[in-house]
């Protein structure tokens, strides 16, 4: 029986007819019951704490959480002329750095067959895609941001980059915007919605989420449930989102081993004349087996301007497929 139906009991009267002052209170906790009983689908219970309104009968005060409302965003604006200046990925009418774009579409298309098409069989997750490489300084957020530059000219394909280098995040330094709460302050708990630490751009189709501020528990918390949890709801929540994770190199790092169990693709970052073959094979040996693992050479030199490379490679299980 409920607190509201006891107070109500208080008031009847059992051997007479109600009277008019019964009658009226009777009806008048009837009203508050229907208040009381609207929720949402993230508030559907009674509590006693948080931002709250009071129902009152005879006296008995009851207190209903009010659904915290997401935060509205304001699109981040990213400056591209500045983006242009540093070799980046552009997608506007100008016909800006042909090389660095067509090579970022082929690496591009190889991901979009094993998220979406023929390969998404066999890669669970095939949509979250993680950028790293063996050692710090190869180039891999340079690689990730414009990886996802390229995803976001898709027509029907959104982009959400991730900055998951917890340790030292370089997304929001490369792109030259502020730092904001991020995926650590939600993983924590400091922010209770993912959609508060997901942002929208000035670039049409993509979305950042930062990696939020350092905590000493970074790997607990990236192999966390709550993580996984996390990593479910970005590959499922939107069919035609892929998620570009900026992740800390591999060596010598447990967190990016960690996340890899949770995601679907990998690209690796090789520095030409600098990365050895045995640090890449070290690397590559620690990932989830089940991912697809590619290789973007990065300043490698093929003519007088070419600064990017770019391979592509299959895990043993793919190739079989």
């Amino acid at each position: 029986m409920s607190t509201i139906e006891k107070a109500m009991g208080k008031h009847r009267q059992s051997a007479e007819k109600p009277n008019s002052i019964t009658a009226a209170m009777k009806a008048k906790a009837e009203a508050s019951v229907k208040s009381a009983t609207v929720s949402t689908p993230e508030s559907n219970d009674i509590h006693s704490g948080g931002s709250n309104s009071n129902v009152s009968v005879s006296g008995v005060s009851e207190k209903l959480l009010t659904p915290q409302e997401p935060i509205v965003h304001q699109p981040i604006f990213i400056d591209t002329d500045r983006l242009k200046n540093m070799g980046m990925v552009m997608h506007t009418d100008e016909a800006v750095n042909v090389k660095i774009n067509n090579e970022f579409r082929s690496i591009k298309q190889k991901l979009l067959e094993n998220a979406f098409g023929s390969g998404a069989a066999f890669h669970q997750n095939g949509n979250l895609v993680m950028v790293s490489s063996a050692l710090p300084d190869e180039g891999k957020t340079f690689s990730a941001v414009n990886l996802a530059l390229s995803l976001a000219s898709e027509k029907d394909k959104t982009v959400l980059l991730v900055d998951a280098d917890v340790i030292k995040p370089s997304v929001n330094h490369t792109l030259d915007i502020d730092d904001k709460p991020g995926l650590i302050d939600y993983l924590v708990g400091d922010v209770s919605q993912l959609s508060d630490i997901i942002y929208p751009t000035s670039i049409p189709n993509l979305k950042l989420m930062p990696a939020g501020a350092f905590h000493h528990l970074n790997n607990e918390l990236l192999a966390s449930s709550k993580m996984e949890v996390l990593a479910k709801e970005l590959a499922s929540r939107y069919s035609d989102r892929v998620v570009v994770f900026d992740c800390p190199p591999l060596l010598g790092v447990v967190e990016t081993v960690t996340l890899s169990k949770l995601l679907g693709q990998a690209m690796i970052v090789v520095e030409q004349d600098k990365t050895k073959i045995a640090d890449v094979k070290a690397a590559v040996s620690q990932l989830n087996k089940d991912m697809a693992i590619g290789f973007i050479m990065n300043k490698a030199v093929r003519g007088a301007y070419s600064q990017y490379g770019y391979g592509y490679g299959y895990d043993s299980k793919a190739k079989k497929s």
